[in-house]
């Protein structure tokens, strides 16, 4: 554990110092694969219909909705419902799609008990047999120095580790350092969450039949369920990660926890164990929380209703499944969220308790159910206007009116100030066509170079969780495509991301290929000016397949003026000579900081103790807050390279 913190602190202060590339102890290989928007032809497929045919009633979702899309601290990306094995409700929120994977952190975890149950029933393993006895070649004679951790204590969180998360920068041999790492209590007395538990059982699965825990998943649970646009992160030993590093979509998370509720059977077929759901689902150890207060086999009981227990991943990443009324929710988002205490989380959670349900259907309501779709269409933006540039773009200047994509207004909403925001929103957006006409054209063909370069579009949290980090963005430039169309070019390292704005309420989508791995992200911009009167061009970046996602504010300096010659014919149109670039991330910046905040000199163990340890001596911790601070909101400085 020391050294594995210690490996962290050291990661963190090179992010916070500026250092670029390979500064992690993990050797980096390009993994994931660009997502395909095409089904197999056997990917099973939900069946969907209405909520009142299940016994719910329309208008329970379209409250829960709208309250979840109007709250900006729930940050919602996708919603499912299921009822009786059915989709009766689901929405994406723009600009995310239902269909799309999702990165899913440590959801995936009660997947990974699936197949050690898969396992166990299957003979070729024990719930008490000794990680030390299935290791033996690596333990040595470490073995008689050691506490017995078992199978289960894996399972419940209970085996004491010291090696733990921060393990997964410290090397590259993950198993042979949490075989050699001590325990800081007895194995089994007491639950501690750590994700290096989950990578051991797929390090487990691959020890015992010589598959990956993917290849192993893919051929018992994915392949059988029709399961077939996914992906698991393995670790540089191609081990799968199993604690975190899948990317999967809703539907298919819904899938699994159906498989939970069907105890383990899936149409007509006993996938995992019946056995061994239910033991998984039964209370193992206390937790110590007030939202879970009890733990099984990497899931959570959650307790909101009878037997209810969660599948959760941190930035709410879920599925929540209630035996008692045969319902299963999922939710992606992007928010603060570590366990299942978001303000997402508990309304979720709140209605779900208090939903009184029957087992008849209810008398279909056409009303009800078409204003829920149209809330569903609404927030998934399919339905609204739009103001957009046409007839040549932003060189000509011709604007007028159609429909498409908008960023998730809220034009299904009724409120008393509808009118005034209605007023506004024409207000700002002519306005911001104004602007544009003036200074994109004014920008076009300008390139400016980064004076420090050790920022990337990959917000931190994404460069640390997948060990891909920035080269550093060298330049940005600015120009506008034969079509109209107006791009920001970011020269990051050797790669050139040029990415399409869109304006007045459009988004468009680019792939970028960070280091061979392809990431596509959603990108709306905006025309602003700011109190000194600097033009100001807003973006907000949006990682699809991701809970993250990055704003970048660019602001020009306020040293160009429009001049005419001496007939006062001609413009000539002065160019900014430098930029002013802010940086924002969420989520996750601000975990780390409010992390910080709480560090005291005392009774600190883990990665907060080391950092206080080796660095917050005296008056420095402030600026450490600080530099925290400006790791994960940097401000750099350009200057103009090229006319």
């Amino acid at each position: 554990m020391a050294k594995a913190g210690l490996d962290i602190g050291e990661l963190l202060l090179k992010i916070a110092t500026g250092e670029t590339g390979e500064i992690s102890k993990v050797d980096y290989v390009a993994q994931k694969p660009k997502f395909s928007t095409i089904s197999a032809n056997d990917e099973q497929k939900l069946k969907r219909c209405s909520p009142e045919s299940q016994g719910v009633s329309s208008a329970f979702f379209t409250s829960l909705l709208r309250e979840l899309a109007e709250n900006k601290e729930c940050k919602m990306h996708k919603f499912m419902a299921l009822r009786n094995g059915n989709v009766i409700c689901e929405c994406g929120f723009e600009p995310y799609s239902i269909d799309y994977w999702h990165v899913s952190y440590s959801m995936c975890k009660s997947i990974v008990a699936m197949a050690i149950g898969i396992l166990i029933n299957d003979g070729k393993l024990t719930i008490v047999d000794k990680i030390d006895d299935i290791f033996s070649e690596q333990i040595g004679l470490l073995k008689f120095h050691r506490k017995t951790i078992t199978v289960k204590n894996l399972l419940d969180m209970t085996s004491g580790s010291e090696f733990n998360e921060a393990g997964a920068i410290s090397g590259n041999d993950w198993v042979s350092a949490f075989l050699e790492a001590g325990t800081k209590f007895e194995p089994g007395s007491q639950f501690e969450y750590n994700s290096m538990n989950t990578y051991m059982l797929s390090a487990i699965v691959t020890q015992i039949t010589g598959k990956s825990l993917f290849e192993f998943c893919k051929e018992r649970i994915f392949d059988p369920m029709g399961i077939k646009r996914v992906f698991w992160e393995s670790c540089p030993k191609k081990i799968t990660k199993g604690g975190w590093g899948l990317f999967i979509r809703t539907e298919d998370m819904a899938k699994l926890g159906q498989l939970y509720l069907n105890k383990g059977k899936w149409n007509g077929v006993q996938i995992v164990p019946e056995k061994w759901v239910e033991e998984s689902i039964t209370p193992q150890i206390l937790t110590g929380r007030e939202d879970s207060t009890h733990y099984g086999y990497q899931l959570w009981i959650n307790g909101d209703r009878q037997d209810s227990y969660a599948f959760n991943g941190m930035l709410g990443q879920n599925v929540f499944i209630y035996p008692d009324i045969n319902m299963v929710v999922v939710t992606n988002a992007g928010n603060s969220d570590i366990f299942q205490t978001s303000l997402m989380a508990v309304k979720i959670r709140e209605a779900i308790k208090n939903l009184e349900i029957g087992n008849k259907p209810l008398d279909e309501n056409f009303s009800a159910y078409s204003e829920l779709m149209a809330l569903c269409k609404s927030i998934s933006g399919e339905t609204v206007s739009y103001p957009a540039i046409v007839s040549g773009g932003w060189k000509n200047r011709a604007i007028k009116e159609s429909v498409g994509s908008t960023r998730g207004r809220t034009a299904a909403y009724k409120s008393r100030r509808g009118d005034f925001k209605k007023s506004l929103n024409y207000f700002n957006m002519r306005n911001e066509s104004l602007l544009a006409a003036k200074w994109l054209r004014k920008i076009d063909g300008k390139i400016y170079d980064i004076e420090n370069n050790n920022i990337g579009v990959f917000p931190i949290m994404m460069q640390v969780v997948h060990n891909n980090f920035t080269d550093g963005i060298k330049k940005i430039g600015f120009r506008i495509d034969d079509n109209g169309f107006f791009f920001i070019d970011i020269y990051e390292g050797d790669a050139l991301y040029a990415l399409k704005c869109g304006f007045g309420g459009k988004r468009y989508v680019t792939n970028i290929n960070m280091h061979g791995e392809m990431y596509q992200v959603s990108l709306e911009s905006y025309c602003k000016t700011d109190e000194y009167n600097r033009f100001v061009l807003r973006n907000e970046i949006v990682f699809l397949e991701e809970a993250c996602s990055r704003t970048i504010n660019i602001y020009f300096d306020d040293d160009a003026s429009d001049r005419a010659d001496r007939k006062g014919t001609f413009i000539y149109p002065s160019v900014p000579s430098g930029i002013e670039v802010r940086f924002f991330e969420t989520p996750g910046g601000e975990m780390l900081i409010d992390a910080m905040k709480n560090v005291s000199p005392e009774g600190l163990g883990g990665l907060q103790g080391i950092i206080f340890g080796k660095i917050i001596k005296g008056g420095v911790k402030g600026l450490f807050e600080d530099a925290i601070k400006n790791m994960l909101e940097p401000k750099v400085r350009g200057v103009l390279s090229q006319w």
